[in-house]
């Protein structure tokens, strides 16, 4: 269609210099957005987050790396050489400008797909989600042949408003997902760098969007240029990336020569629980078998007690290893329809034998359903109203509570308590692993952390509200199906 199109361009639209920053600043912008992106990717190169952050960070460098090469050292060159040609020049150009305006935020959108844990959330929405994010810069390179996206976007005002609209609803909707992510993993251990992740993906992409697509959208050449201030916001993210993986380690790494794997906490549990399994199982077979040979033999009656005192604690060391390695295990849910009322009813009959004073109510109808894993959700409740009962002492009320979300969006599921409550400074890390308050009995803090993933895994999530001195109310929410 646009045949021969170099040839009916002006060699100075062709091969150029424009106003702004001079063109070492340009390469200065270009060295510093990769060194950025490449120590990202460095801090842990196997994961996906980290590589799909370095490829969008790659991608974006591209709308620097051009302009320098295109106005600064291409000229600089021919100057010299006589080399290379205008018509090599303005081919790069519009490649780099192509890969720029199509592949950017698709890039992006898919890093924050795996910011958001969608791949092991939803699986099989993220497997066509990765495919389909990139369909429109697909269209875009068949539409507008990427060895002439120059050409178009100095003569076809079409072409850049598609770029403009193209581009800005990509980063709406990433910025809707990020936020949201936030939003709903405050309360897990990585949150705080997860929100510097945020800033370092956020900040620059949308300083690109409104300083180069909407002002040259709106045609204000005035201000053409406005997006190499962006040179100054990558200064500052690096000072920023810089602080905080010297202070705590970021996406993987941390100075001061310790690497860790900021993403896979659950990874980490599993690997100690195994270890600290591997470590007692042997000690306690030996003192179980020497406490029931010490039980079998004659002896005065205060003897015979000490080994009863050895069983019990082998029992409880062991009930302690089997909780840890089930609740550092992947959550595999087996889902199905089940109704709420027996598993609620379930769960809080052998309470009201063992605590006559604490007053159980239950607000569910008799034929409400829930699409749940019941095996894991009875083990949330169990959790939940341990922790229930030791909050209040020897009276109170337990109200558990059923209910739909409006607009087929889900179910809820309460469970509600008259204890002391959780002080504020607590709820922060409420459901961190090995996060407790208690000091005694089997308690690991790995509890609620459990409950967390169950309900994720769901698709779902849990909230804790409290005022100290009147109770705490947990907050199950589940989607319409897992």
């Amino acid at each position: 269609m646009f045949q021969d199109t170099v040839s009916t361009i002006p060699d100075e639209v062709l091969l150029s210099t424009q106003r702004g920053v001079p063109g070492e600043f340009l390469l200065l912008f270009t060295v510093l957005v990769w060194v950025l992106f490449l120590l990202i990717f460095l801090g842990n190169a196997k994961s996906r987050l980290n590589q799909w952050c370095f490829f969008s960070g790659m991608c974006f460098s591209l709308g620097v790396c051009k302009e320098y090469l295109y106005f600064s050292l291409f000229p600089y060159l021919y100057q010299l050489y006589q080399w290379p040609s205008y018509e090599f020049s303005y081919h790069l150009y519009s490649v780099l400008t192509a890969v720029f305006y199509y592949v950017s935020m698709p890039t992006v959108l898919i890093f924050s797909f795996y910011f958001s844990r969608l791949d092991e959330r939803k699986p099989l929405l993220f497997s066509g989600l990765r495919f389909l994010v990139f369909l429109p810069a697909l269209f875009f390179f068949l539409r507008y042949p990427c060895l002439d996206t120059r050409y178009y976007q100095l003569y076809d005002s079409r072409y850049y408003a598609s770029m403009a609209l193209y581009n800005l609803i990509y980063g709406v909707i990433l910025t809707w997902i990020i936020v949201l992510t936030l939003i709903r993993e405050r309360g897990r251990a990585s949150f705080r760098q997860k929100k510097v992740a945020a800033v370092l993906t956020l900040l620059p992409i949308w300083y690109e969007l409104l300083s180069a697509y909407l002002i040259h959208l709106l045609r204000l050449k005035e201000y053409f240029k406005a997006w190499q201030g962006n040179m100054a916001i990558i200064l500052f993210l690096l000072v920023y990336f810089f602080y905080h993986a010297s202070k705590d380690g970021f996406m993987g790494i941390r100075f001061h020569h310790e690497n860790f794997d900021w993403n896979q906490e659950e990874l980490l549990i599993h690997k100690n629980a195994s270890c600290i399994q591997h470590m007692l199982k042997n000690e306690l077979a030996k003192i179980e078998w020497c406490a029931q040979a010490l039980s079998g033999a004659p002896g005065a009656m205060e003897a015979q007690e000490y080994p009863r005192i050895i069983l019990r604690s082998t029992e409880h060391l062991k009930n302690c290893l089997a909780k840890s390695k089930r609740y550092s295990q992947d959550i595999l849910l087996k889902p199905g329809l089940h109704p709420v009322r027996p598993i609620l009813e379930e769960s809080v009959s052998p309470l009201r034998h063992q605590h006559p004073q604490i007053q159980f109510l239950i607000h569910c109808p008799e034929e409400a359903v829930l699409s749940c894993d019941r095996e894991y959700l009875e083990e949330v409740l169990n959790n939940l109203l341990a922790n229930a009962l030791e909050a209040m002492g020897e009276k109170g009320a337990v109200t558990l509570s059923f209910s739909r979300l409006p607009g087929r969006r889900g179910s809820q599921l309460t469970v509600a308590d008259t204890g002391c409550g959780i002080p504020p400074e607590e709820r922060e890390q409420l459901f961190t692993p090995y996060h407790t308050t208690k000091t005694a009995g089997e308690h690991m803090g790995m509890g609620l952390y459990f409950c967390r993933r169950v309900l994720e895994g769901h698709g779902g999530s849990i909230q804790a509200d409290s005022v100290p001195g009147a109770g705490t109310t947990f907050t199950l929410t589940f989607p319409a199906s897992p």
